[in-house]
């Protein structure tokens, strides 16, 4: 058996964006908005289709041209490039004074990429965006002010009945994430009392509305028997579901029924496969459970090096860290020298 895995992939810290996932969400939602009726032009939904297949340089004598005629799309999109530096030198300033252009016209998405820039420099003037985006109804402001208010971030205090408030409204606008927060809201009792019929209910809504984590909630729910009967065999289906949707949790979960042969028959391919898709997404438990699969050789041959390649970059779960501590005293120079090759080789 051979597991394929992605050694490494860029990490975002919270409340960051990347710029592809911004070009993607906007290429999606464009028509939608009232804010962006000059988004079909086809001149721009071509350069944006074009930043999606990595045809920087094709792209951006396009969203320049038409940025230079206050197109909003074109505006978003280039202000975003120049924030990664995809195609074109990397420079804050040059985005700012894009985004703000488009802030002007009234446009929240710019309004909370703005907030995103702005938050470590100027707190408060990133928490005004946002009260601002979400005055205009934006779902991501009210996901980001929910998120404040939890957790008392940007110099707030935690207000959980605010945050509830602003998740609620993203339910309201029928955003998927939004859902998932209300009945993660409900299920914990953040802001709101505890109901596990409803946290249940919601939960399903978002997990048959594509959200992938909420699939692994019900999976959750469904082996528990909370707020529902127990059904380990539903809850396998719904774990299906949520790796089909990106959730690492359920493929992590999925990876282990499958490793220990629970509820559904015993398969170390199925196990590794599911292991190594979360691994590819840079999850944590995932790259730890394969690499525990090749430290202890099962349902494959014992490799310490990859071992030690995926606890190297699993190191923020607590039992990678103890195991990697671990495995390093173990190895050989030899081992130690090519699995450090390895990562070095990966990180080029």
């Amino acid at each position: 058996m051979r597991f394929v895995v992605v050694m490494f992939a860029v990490v975002f810290s919270h409340g960051n964006i990347n710029a592809r996932d911004v070009i993607s969400d906007f290429s999606r939602d464009a028509e939608a908005s009232e804010m962006a009726a000059n988004y079909s032009i086809i001149a721009v939904r071509e350069a944006i289709a074009d930043c999606r297949a990595g045809k920087f340089t094709k792209a951006i004598p396009v969203l320049k041209k038409y940025a230079a005629e206050n197109d909003i799309g074109a505006t978003y999109v280039l202000a975003n490039l120049y924030l990664d530096g995809l195609g074109i030198e990397k420079s804050e300033e040059a985005a700012i004074e894009l985004l703000s252009k488009n802030i002007a016209g009234g446009h929240t998405p710019s309004m909370v990429r703005l907030g995103l820039i702005k938050e470590k420099k100027s707190p408060a003037e990133a928490l005004q965006l946002y009260r601002q985006a979400s005055s205009g109804n934006d779902s991501m402001a009210h996901l980001k002010l929910g998120d404040i208010f939890e957790n008392g971030l940007l110099d707030t205090r935690a207000n959980p009945k605010l945050a509830f408030k602003y998740y609620d409204r993203a339910h309201q606008n029928k955003d998927v994430l939004g859902t998932y927060h209300v009945a993660r809201c409900y299920d914990q009792g953040i802001g709101v009392s505890p109901n596990a019929i409803e946290s249940t209910r919601l939960f399903r809504q978002a997990a048959m509305a594509g959200a992938g984590s909420a699939n692994a909630v019900m999976a959750r729910r469904y082996f528990e028997g909370i707020g529902v009967e127990s059904d380990p065999v539903a809850a396998v289906g719904w774990l299906m579901r949520g790796a089909q949707a990106g959730s690492t949790e359920a493929m992590v979960l999925l990876g282990r029924r499958y490793e220990a042969g629970d509820v559904i028959g015993r398969d170390l391919n199925q196990a590794g496969k599911f292991y190594s898709a979360a691994a590819k997404r840079n999850d944590p438990v995932g790259r730890y459970c394969l690499a525990m699969m090749y430290l202890n050789g099962t349902g494959t041959a014992q490799d310490k090096v990859r071992a030690f390649v995926l606890l190297e970059g699993a190191r923020s779960y607590p039992k990678a860290q103890v195991q990697f501590d671990k495995l390093v005293k173990e190895m050989t120079p030899q081992q130690l020298s090519a699995a450090r090759q390895k990562i070095a080789d990966a990180a080029k």
